[in-house]
């Protein structure tokens, strides 16, 4: 069985890999919509930002679930 109230290092953990989460993947649309860097650069380093993003996301989601509460039924 899980605690319901995850320690104040699960909770700063959780809040740190989805800042750098979403972080890199307004990063990923910043340099997505940049002129002065060569476009294959620009393609490949907007969408690999996005993809490491999305990836934090999930791992987040996985380690870090969030506690879901029961209804009274």
């Amino acid at each position: 069985m899980e605690p319901t109230d995850p320690g104040p290092n699960r909770r700063r953990q959780r809040h740190q890999l989805g800042v750098l989460a979403w972080f890199l993947i307004a990063a990923g649309l910043v340099i997505l919509m940049l002129d002065r860097v060569p476009l294959p650069a620009r393609l490949l380093t907007g969408f690999v930002d996005l993809v490491a993003g999305a990836g934090l996301l999930v791992l987040r989601r996985q380690k870090f679930p969030d506690v879901k509460k029961t209804s009274p039924r």
